[in-house]
């Protein structure tokens, strides 16, 4: 997975630091492990549901927001907010935290902070989210995290509504300390030992009492007192807000879209030859298209890009820019898979489809002409790009692989090249609009050859292996496949 040279250091820094006994990480939530407030995306869930009061309360939560406030008025508001919930079911709001994570929480979780949190846990640490947050907010988030633990404001619930109180004392300030110590006695572990990452100067009472000290993303108050204390300062960058040159980027590359498929037809019309007409396509997409994205390569393996061709070239989908990185790499003589919904779309259809695209409906139970198109690209000497997962994952967790890549391998007798795309998300995450510019990693795998596949089920969880080594993730394959007898497939059946 790609890493910055601070965050490198950093990571150094930790492997370097030496304890008696068990050490304890705690991560503050918001503008800490993600990007912005947890609580806007919630309080914009119960809006969408229209549920009184929760326009103003938002109101006055970004006004507290945009005075940088904290200390009595953050609890007085926060207090605020919690009456107006006394009545409501507790399950609404599970629900709405869930919700709230799928459409925008999960996509503004920082790269980075993964990665420590994954180095951290690789040393033996315990790691805990403690967050002045309700758990409704930090659930999901520290699910999707793989931390160990959870410390936020508890509410309090009777015969399933909730009471509009704090259920024991609000997670903030001296709050932490006490949860902070809480942990650590339960571990065995000293706070002198301990590591706590925060944005915020609110957080100073727990900052002060670890061994280690973290300022991260912090306002400029926070980083005042860190470079006073010579305490170390981390700034994320896989994550940012929309401005001006992000909306630029946007539009430019709508206009590249545009002017590819035109470049596209010209080329057809002229030479009469589709195929070139489709590498032009490429090539302008991948070099022009990655270029108005704003989009550096870094890039290992790419010998095994022209070796063998044609080729399946597989790689794991983390966003809508993952066809312009592929086109950047591929070039010439492709044909990709997409969902038919994406066909739909005005702009990128059109594109698609010229392009000469398979379009996979995900729901059909008979996927026989998807097949067919796609052995006809090959015998054509076109190659495959394929995302065995089907979808993009919000959260970086690899999802299951299906089957398809690796029955068109052994029928057709073409190598699997995999291809594992690092932080294309850093640049478009799931759910967002605007593109930001970003050095992509890629790294290119040596192909497998289709005789050393065995059934669908074991080929498909062992790339999945070989992708998660890469991407050093810490979800385990063993957790989500379970390998089968090399039974083989029945000549006439076709995964879908």
């Amino acid at each position: 997975m790609a890493i910055d040279k601070p965050l490198r250091e950093h990571l150094d820094r930790l492997d370097r630091q030496r304890a008696q006994g068990q050490v304890v990480a705690f991560f503050d939530m918001d503008r800490t492990l993600i990007l912005g407030y947890s609580a806007l995306a919630l309080l914009w869930e119960s809006i969408r549901k229209r549920q009184p009061g929760m326009r103003k309360i938002a109101a006055e939560i970004l006004a507290n927001i945009d005075r940088r406030g904290g200390g009595r008025h953050y609890t007085s508001l926060y207090q605020e907010l919690l009456h107006s919930l006394a009545g409501t079911a507790e399950a609404d709001w599970r629900e709405r935290g869930e919700q709230a994570f799928t459409r925008s929480l999960a996509a503004s979780i920082y790269r980075e902070a993964r990665q420590i949190i994954q180095h951290h846990q690789r040393l033996g640490h315990k790691v805990a989210i403690i967050s002045a947050a309700t758990r409704y907010q930090v659930d999901p988030v520290a699910r999707a995290l793989g931390v160990d633990e959870v410390w936020c404001t508890e509410l309090e619930v009777d015969e399933g509504l909730l009471t509009g109180e704090i259920d024991g004392s609000l997670c903030y300030g001296d709050g932490k300390v006490k949860a902070a110590r809480r942990s650590a006695k339960q571990h065995g572990a000293r706070l002198a030992d301990a590591w706590f990452y925060s944005d915020s100067k609110d957080d100073l009472p727990l900052l002060e009492k670890v061994g280690h000290p973290v300022a991260t993303n912090p306002s400029s108050a926070l980083a005042q007192t860190a470079r006073e204390e010579g305490w170390t300062t981390l700034k994320f960058s896989s994550r940012g807000k929309a401005n001006l040159e992000s909306v630029m980027r946007t539009a430019l590359m709508a206009n590249t879209l545009v002017s590819t498929a035109a470049a596209g037809a010209t080329s057809w019309l002229m030479s009469g030859s589709s195929r070139k007409a489709t590498n032009i396509m490429s090539s302008w997409l991948g070099g022009m298209g990655s270029a108005l994205a704003g989009l550096e390569f870094e890039i290992t393996g790419t010998e095994y890009l022209e070796s063998v061709r044609p080729a399946i070239f597989t790689f794991n989908h983390q966003s809508y820019l993952d066809s312009i990185v592929m086109a950047h790499l591929l070039r010439h003589d492709f044909v990709g898979f997409c969902k038919r919904e994406v066909g739909d779309n005005k702009l990128l259809g059109p594109l698609l489809r010229a392009h000469g695209t398979i379009f996979v409906d995900r729901d059909a139970a008979d996927q026989s002409l998807c097949m067919q198109q796609a052995k006809q690209a090959l015998l054509a000497g076109k190659s495959l790009a394929i995302a065995p997962e089907g979808t993009r994952s919000a959260t970086g967790e690899l999802l299951d692989f299906k089957h398809g890549a690796f029955f068109l391998a052994k029928k057709m007798r073409v190598p699997i090249v995999p291809v594992v795309l690092h932080n294309v998300a850093d640049a478009l995450p799931k759910g967002k609009l605007l593109l930001r510019p970003a050095t992509i990693q890629v790294s290119v795998l040596p192909p497998i050859a289709p005789e050393s596949l065995g059934t669908m089920r074991v080929a498909a969880g062992e790339l999945r292996e070989r992708y998660r080594e890469a991407l050093d993730l810490p979800w385990k394959v063993e957790d989500h496949f379970v390998p089968l007898p090399r039974l083989g497939y029945p000549e006439q059946e076709i995964p879908a």
